[in-house]
């Protein structure tokens, strides 16, 4: 049996969708959070795995809604189907709250820095700034943000950008407080130092690439990934093609070890996104820390719409 597992980007892989399901091969759990994935019933052989960036922006939208319920927002984003569907979630989520978003500055992935983007919105008065970026400008902008002495809002970045590996150029005493959501357990968080899943990861880091780092949050990513893709090939009733495709299509609350307590992998019929749970997470000292409880967007928005 032939799959293409993890194609990385959301242009590269819109390339190749369509050749690929003429071709009935599975694209199993794309590296991609556009919700295209789970809402294009015409390619049923491709997939995403991430929390969609809809289901993403649920969850900042969810949280604001509890903690700054007439909150001022401002948001830098890029100018693709990433950043359009994130922000375009956003607004979705936030009707009929007290929330509003005051100014919008996108950027371009050929620009050299969103420095000056950084500068517009920091006029806003907004007293919530939504990172929607990509780890090289959301370095840049943590820096700027960081910079910008009378400005000082609640800061999220968007989950993309929110690596220990994005945020150590700036200097962890600038991202103190800054927040953000993820899915899956943390290598750097001593809750997981006893558990069994992260300690074979650990170990098997160790074995087979020990030039690698364990620490970097990528690898522990990549640890659930492919052990989700372990879990439908499992499913399957029968190992083939067409046995993949049904099984990534029916998954019925699958427990992955390194995902977060409380987020499992479901789809069916009407449902093509795998995991559309999240809980926040607040930077402090060295290393994320979560905090709340798992937010099921599934339970709380109901299914992302095409």
């Amino acid at each position: 049996m032939f799959a293409l597992f993890q194609t990385l980007g959301t242009p590269s892989t819109t390339a190749t969708w369509d050749y690929a399901n003429q071709r009935k091969v599975p694209q199993v759990f794309v590296a991609t959070g556009a919700s295209k994935w789970g809402t294009d019933a015409k390619h049923p052989w491709t997939i995403g795995w991430q929390p969609n960036y809809v289901s993403e922006a649920r969850v900042y939208a969810q949280y604001l809604k509890q903690e700054k319920p007439d909150a001022k927002v401002a948001v830098l984003f890029q100018n693709d189907d990433f950043g359009e569907d994130l922000l375009g979630g956003f607004k979705k989520a936030i009707e009929g709250s007290g929330i509003t978003i005051v100014q919008e500055e996108s950027y371009e992935v050929s620009d050299p820095s969103v420095e000056p983007q950084m500068r517009d919105l920091a006029g806003s008065g907004a007293d919530v700034f939504l990172n929607v970026t990509t780890p090289k400008f959301g370095s840049q902008a943590l820096a700027a943000d960081a910079k910008i002495a009378d400005w000082n809002p609640l800061h999220i970045v968007n989950n993309v950008a929110a690596s220990v590996t994005v945020l150590k150029p700036v200097g962890f005493e600038n991202v103190q407080g800054v927040v953000s959501s993820t899915y899956y357990k943390d290598p750097n968080d001593p809750l997981w130092a006893n558990d069994a899943e992260m300690k074979l990861y650990k170990a098997k880091m160790k074995q087979y690439v020990p030039n690698a780092d364990p620490a970097v949050p990528y690898h522990a990513f990549g640890w659930a990934v492919a052990s989700s893709f372990h879990k439908a090939m499992q499913a399957a009733e029968c190992k083939t093609r067409e046995g993949l495709r049904d099984s990534m299509r029916s998954l019925a609350n699958v427990e992955v070890p390194m995902l977060l307590p409380g987020v499992t992998m479901q789809t069916g019929e009407g449902d093509g996104f795998p995991i559309e749970s999240m809980q926040m997470m607040r930077f402090e000292g060295e290393r994320w820390h979560l905090f709340g409880d798992v937010i099921d967007t599934r339970k709380t928005f109901g299914p992302v719409q095409p």
